[in-house]
């Protein structure tokens, strides 16, 4: 996967983070709870197609990728840069 598809993606899961944001204050529910859960697959794609020192079977792995990819203080083309390299690791 090109970075720039990364980011496109990245982007829509942070819209769809917003919307679910939304839906929740709305209705008490996000998009998972009901007939959009197929919208997470935006998330494993971004995970599918990050580094493999991400997807490694750890919590802690799993809490450091959430953490980039939820990171707003990111533009979505930097967080696609460390998801897709893996930069940043745990210490």
């Amino acid at each position: 996967m090109k970075k720039k598809d990364m980011a496109l993606l990245i982007e829509a899961e942070d819209t769809l983070d917003d919307m679910d944001r939304l839906l929740e204050r709305f209705t008490g529910y996000g998009h998972s709870e009901g007939d959009f859960i197929k919208l997470d697959n935006i998330f494993e794609v971004i995970y599918n197609n990050s580094h493999k020192y991400y997807s490694e079977n750890s919590e802690e792995k799993m809490q450091l990728f959430l953490s980039i990819l939820m990171c707003r203080d990111r533009t979505p083309e930097e967080r696609a840069d460390i998801l897709m390299n893996g930069t940043i690791r745990m210490k």
